[in-house]
């Protein structure tokens, strides 16, 4: 599941079945060195995230190359690192962070307030009062045991990302965060912006426009 969350796809691609009705491991010796490593870091989850994403698999790049289409087009040996979808907690998190709003206070009691500036984990799971921009962008429902979230791309999540009171309140925070004052130029500003929501300095093109 750990390097599922990382990679888009588990070393096992059934998270939820490891026997006989499941897929065969991809890389079964390193499934079995994961699992060594988990032991001997006393079952802590951050050495083994940190393994993971320190590892040259997870910092490689994305490009396609002919040898490896024509030999793993689908990428399962991980050959090459695939586009992966945010998880809806995800989502709603980086738009606080980016806002610069987001409360990083830990523990305490949760909340069904959907205008919460705390992490998403906080949300109360009430089946009768589910978070909107949580179930827009595929969150599961506590219905029942997912291995494995949907992955869907509709019209409505464009929508809201543009006409979403919450969304616009937070865009106007980044706005007054980032703008340009006496101590502060325009073009120092454009750079503070692209770095606080892309993580990387705008282009010259970008800059410019």
């Amino acid at each position: 599941r750990m390097w599922y969350h990382h990679f888009g796809r588990g070393i096992v691609a059934t998270p939820s079945d490891f026997g006989t009705r499941g897929e065969l491991p991809s890389h079964p010796e390193l499934l079995d060195y994961l699992a060594e490593q988990l032991v001997k870091n006393g079952w802590q989850l951050k050495p083994i995230h940190k393994l993971m994403m320190t590892s040259a698999v997870y910092m490689q790049g994305n490009e396609i190359t002919k040898s490896g289409t024509e030999r793993d087009p689908e990428n399962l040996l991980f050959w090459r690192r695939g586009s992966s979808r945010l998880e809806a907690e995800i989502i709603r998190d980086s738009l606080l962070v980016v806002s610069g709003s987001l409360d990083k206070a830990m523990f305490g009691k949760g909340t069904l307030d959907e205008k919460s500036v705390r992490r998403s984990v906080y949300f109360t799971v009430k089946r009768g009062q589910l978070i909107p921009i949580l179930q827009l962008f595929d969150a599961p429902d506590s219905m029942q045991s997912v291995g494995q979230r949907n992955q869907s791309t509709v019209a409505p999540q464009a929508l809201a990302m543009l006409n979403s009171a919450f969304v616009r309140e937070l865009a106007g925070q980044f706005a007054k965060r980032i703008r340009p004052d006496a101590k502060t130029p325009l073009e120092a500003a454009v750079v503070s912006g692209f770095r606080v929501a892309l993580a990387r300095h705008p282009t010259s093109s970008e800059q410019q426009a």
